[in-house]
């Protein structure tokens, strides 16, 4: 499929669109809905039946669960697989204003999902979820049962996934998330399980939205606005169409905005490390730091050796700038001693809260053909615009250029002394130690995602029912980064002196400009689908109709993100580039059996077909056997997979970047001088077109148990084996330890050293790259238990209390490199290497309970995170699980656990008018302290960010008429 199918999917979507609102008012048909349209599953709730099917049960209780992962519609509420339903009303009870915050609530979504706040990150301004902690791309994401196209640019560089914050959050009425394998519905991704989005069905007159919100600091500021209007009504005049539209925006908080330790490096005062930048030694800071060098080849000011015997000097003869705190050095075995400067460069210009626009446009229509046929249209707009502002710019890099021993010149291009060059008199080359706090950096991505779906469903003969559905996304991303260093213009710099070093602050804008250009890339994100299923109740079982449902789709996809470095012309920017496009074939099968009044079983099965060259079967089967009224016991096994991504199967490399130092004996080897301190390693990993899909297998069994109408209890345990698991250098922590015990790396592998210690220049380096391709290699097996528990109680006719509790507890979860060791990492920051390090707690969980008294009501919803060990076998090898090993420092490896409570308030004044008072992190919370994580300032953002804002406040009104 090339761009006319594209165009022919789009046209066809519109014609579909015609052709329903047409028919609908030739034929004028008033729809007899006491007897729904049987579907195939509707994504619409009977309005877009597909693969991905939703059944309804035959209720009008807000409470109502409906399933998630069939092609049939239930009337029955618990199937063999486990599913969590948030309602609306559930979202507004917590204070939830977005579907990121929404689907990263739930207790199931663990290590390696994506939070806004990690701005530093392949995917800066999205989010993700990651059921399972399987990682972003084990979790399939569906709007209305539908795939979307996936955000541009992958986790990591590797991982493909929807971004949360590119859906509308007004219109939807529920989240379904099916914590179960579900490829044999789904196709590829739904490993971890699949996250189900289902926007509202009929609007009838305006509903709208007005709220604003500040934290108890001042800052942080949230103005959210929706409106949608709607006519008519499917009961009565056969149709409805709505328009909705929303607005968002959040301002950004800086690390400077709140207290310690959260603003700094340097955790001296309690006991830890000072991590600031030139606390031990010539560091990047906003005053340039120097020292005599000579030039290994001649002319070349990337090739500069420190000369060993003299000292380093700040270069300003004034000392030290503002921000900056001066020291000196005498000298000493490992270090020639001399005057350098101290900077907190993360609690300077750190970003904890990115600033944060999003709005969007969606049209709506639903159809009822005749009394056995209904049809939808619908069409979205939505944008997310996220800036945060950055480190400026480090002279010293690795990354694409080693600019680690760049100098400035004795001599300038025109034969005159460098007057940037204190030692220019005397012949000799300045190695210079510097950040570029003149020149602003600051990163806005402007992310835009076009979707368009319509689908028509019914039934005919006897127990006949259809669906098709056809949809098309496109998603583009616009990115432009400030303050980079182009490699040509800081050479021009040096050589010609146009950049003054000594006092920055006379640098012309020009001068910056040439400097440093902004960077500008765009990258696209393709999805064309188009699918369709029959079903037929064959004959009648002692439960109830044999049930058959086949289907098949073709999908389309594809990615194009260009390199944005591609002519290696910026430092420290990546060269990351992924594109490809592929055709997917699939047909599938469901059979539902209600053998018995108490026993129903379920089998299915998918067949895909890449146009790659691969396949894949999926199968599943489950079972519900109800010996009483008030007991369920469930039970589900399938199989599934995932597809290697663009990024992982197509051309291309990547570099990511975590925080390590060298091995003991090699800080004892440089005296812990300011060479061996915290650095980035990065691991720069090749695309590989050999792969194949990675497998799975999972089996699920619980028991879901009704003691009386008001209360019902479920437990499900899961257990989840992936093979084949695609991975970037699997064997990197081994090539690590190779490399400094002087033995034969892993085949495949190399490592890039970082130029030598200028003070030891013969002691052993430290490593800048650790280089691989991406492999089939590893394995993983996890397993835990989910729990939950919901409460309904009726006091009196105007007081009403309810109460919800679910939970998470994850037994195991293991990793195999290929390497013959497995690395265990439940209850530590591992996966530490996985998106922002944020680790695998044992246990999450949320709680809560609302009171309904009359016309008001007060919720209080409490949010729990376990603590963990701030250790990772992934950064340190197989068999570092004490604290011994611990990633920052063994009095640090204990981060504690989190727990937030949200209060949220609302008056129903009338019918169209309510009003609502939110206070989240009511006790004012601060984060666990962790400074091990490299995502944020010694606090873990994935699991605590609300701590780090603190109290906040919202009022807003809902309207409608």
């Amino acid at each position: 499929m090339k761009s006319s199918f594209r165009l022919k999917m789009l046209g066809s979507t519109i014609l579909l669109a015609g052709v329903v609102g047409t028919s609908t008012y030739a034929q004028s048909v008033t729809p007899d809905t006491s007897a729904p349209a049987a579907t195939a599953g509707g994504a619409q709730s009977g309005a877009a039946a597909t693969p991905a099917g939703i059944q309804t049960a035959q209720s009008n209780d807000a409470e109502t669960i409906v399933v998630t992962g069939s092609v049939f519609r239930r009337t029955n509420t618990e199937t063999p697989s486990p599913v969590t339903v948030l309602t609306q009303e559930r979202l507004n009870n917590a204070g939830i204003t977005n579907v990121a915050d929404a689907v990263r609530s739930i207790s199931a979504d663990s290590s390696g999902s994506i939070p806004t706040s990690f701005t530093n990150g392949f995917g800066a301004g999205s989010a993700a979820v990651s059921l399972r902690g399987l990682s972003v791309n084990s979790t399939l994401v569906l709007i209305d049962g539908l795939r979307t196209a996936n955000y541009p640019l992958a986790d990591d560089g590797q991982r493909a996934f929807v971004d949360l914050n590119s859906i509308p959050q007004s219109i939807v009425e529920r989240v379904e998330v099916l914590k179960d394998g579900a490829s044999s519905t789904y196709g590829a991704d739904a490993i971890g399980g699949v996250v189900n989005l289902i926007l509202k069905k009929q609007v009838v007159g305006i509903e709208a939205t007005a709220e604003g919100g500040i934290s108890s600091r001042k800052d942080g500021g949230e103005q959210r606005l929706t409106f949608t209007a709607g006519t008519g009504d499917l009961d009565t005049k056969g149709f409805n169409v709505y328009i909705n539209g929303e607005y968002q925006h959040d301002s950004q908080i800086l690390a400077r905005d709140r207290g310690f330790p959260f603003n700094t490096d340097d955790l001296t005062s309690i006991g830890g490390v000072n991590n600031n930048a030139g606390a031990v030694g010539p560091g990047a800071t906003t005053s340039a730091v120097v020292r005599p060098a000579n030039l290994n080849t001649p002319g070349n000011i990337l090739t500069g050796a420190a000369i060993s015997s003299l000292p380093y000097q700040v270069l300003n003869p004034n000392g030290c700038g503002a921000g900056t705190i001066a020291h000196t050095n005498a000298p000493s075995a490992t270090t020639a001693g001399g005057s350098y400067c101290e900077q907190n460069n993360n609690g300077q210009y750190g970003t904890i809260q990115p600033d944060q626009t999003r709005y969007g446009v969606t049209v709506h229509g639903t159809f009822q053909v005749n009394d056995n046929t209904q049809a939808y249209v619908t069409g979205s707009y939505y944008q997310s615009k996220v800036e945060s502002q950055g480190l400026p710019a480090s002279i010293r890099s690795a990354n694409p250029i080693n600019t680690q021993t760049i100098t400035l010149p004795a001599l300038l291009a025109n034969g005159q002394l460098n007057p940037n060059n204190p030692f220019a008199a005397a012949g000799q080359s300045a190695l210079i130690y510097y950040r570029f706090g003149d020149i602003a950096a600051s990163t806005t991505t402007n992310s835009h995602v076009l979707r368009g779906a319509a689908g028509i469903n019914g039934s005919f003969g006897d127990g006949w029912t259809y669906s098709a559905d056809i949809t098309a996304a496109h998603s583009w991303l616009d990115i432009t980064q400030r303050g980079l260093l182009n490699i040509a213009g800081l050479t021009n710099a040096i050589n010609t002196g146009s950049y003054n070093f000594v006092n920055p602050d006379q640098n012309s804008a020009a001068v910056r400009s040439a400097l440093s250009p902004d960077v500008m890339n765009s990258a696209t994100s393709d999805l064309d689908m188009i699918q369709g299923v029959i079903t037929k109740d064959l004959f009648q079982l002692p439960g109830g109709a044999l049930q058959l449902g086949v289907g098949g789709s073709v999908r389309y996809e594809k990615v194009n993100d260009p390199n944005q470095n591609a002519n290696l012309a910026t430092i420290n920017l990546n060269s990351y580039s992924a594109s490809g496009s592929h055709t997917v074939s699939s047909a599938y099968f469901e059979v539902n059996a209600p053998v018995l009044s108490t026993l129903e079983i379920n089998g299915s099965g998918r067949y895909d077909h890449y146009s790659e060259g691969y396949s894949n079967f999926s199968p599943k089967i489950g079972a519900k056997f109800t010996p009483i009224k008030q007991l369920a016991i469930r039970g589900t096994f399938s199989k599934g997979f995932r597809a290697p991504s663009f990024a992982e199967n197509g051309s291309g490399s990547v570099v990511g970047f975590t925080t390590t130092r060298p091995p003991q004996e090699v800080i004892d080897e440089h005296g812990n001088n300011a060479y061996v301190q915290s650095y980035s390693i990065g691991f720069n990993t090749v695309s590989n077109p050999d792969l194949k899909p990675e497998k799975s297998r999972s089996f699920t069994g619980g028991v879901v148990i009704q003691p009386t109408r008001w209360l019902s209890l479920t437990a499900d345990y899961y257990n989840i084996k992936k093979t084949r698991v695609i991975t970037g250098g699997p064997l990197a922590n081994n090539a690590i330890d190779a490399y400094y015990a002087g033995t034969a790396l892993p085949a495949g592998y190399t490592v890039t050293q970082d130029a030598a210690d200028p003070d030891l220049p013969n002691a052993t380096r430290r490593i800048l790259l650790v280089n691989s391709p991406y492999v089939n290699a590893a394995a993983l097996k996890t397993s835990g238990i989910d729990v939950s528990a919901i409460a309904q109680i009726p006091v009196s006719d105007s007081f009403k209390f309810t109460s919800a509790v679910e939970v998470t507890r994850i037994n195991k979860f293991d990793f195999q490199p290929g390497d013959g060791t497995t690395l265990h990492y439940v209850g530590t920051q591992a996966p530490y290497v996985l998106s922002s390090g944020a680790g695998t707690p044992r246990w999450r969980g949320n709680w809560q309970n609302t009171v309904e008294v009359g016309a008001a009501s007060l919720t209080a919803t409490a949010y729990y995170t376990s603590g963990y060990k701030s250790v990772a076998e992934d950064q340190n090898g197989a068999g570092a699980t004490t604290c011994d090993d611990a990633l920052y420092d063994p009095a640090f490896c204990r981060t504690k656990s989190f727990v937030q409570v949200d209060l949220v308030a609302a008056y129903k004044v009338n019918d169209n008018f309510t009003f609502y008072a939110n206070v989240l992190n009511v006790a004012n919370r601060k984060p666990p302290l962790n400074p091990a994580n490299y995502a944020a300032i010694n606090y873990n953002p994935t699991w605590s960010q609300a701590g780090i804002i603190g109290r906040y406040m919202r009022v807003g009104a809902r309207m409608k008429f």
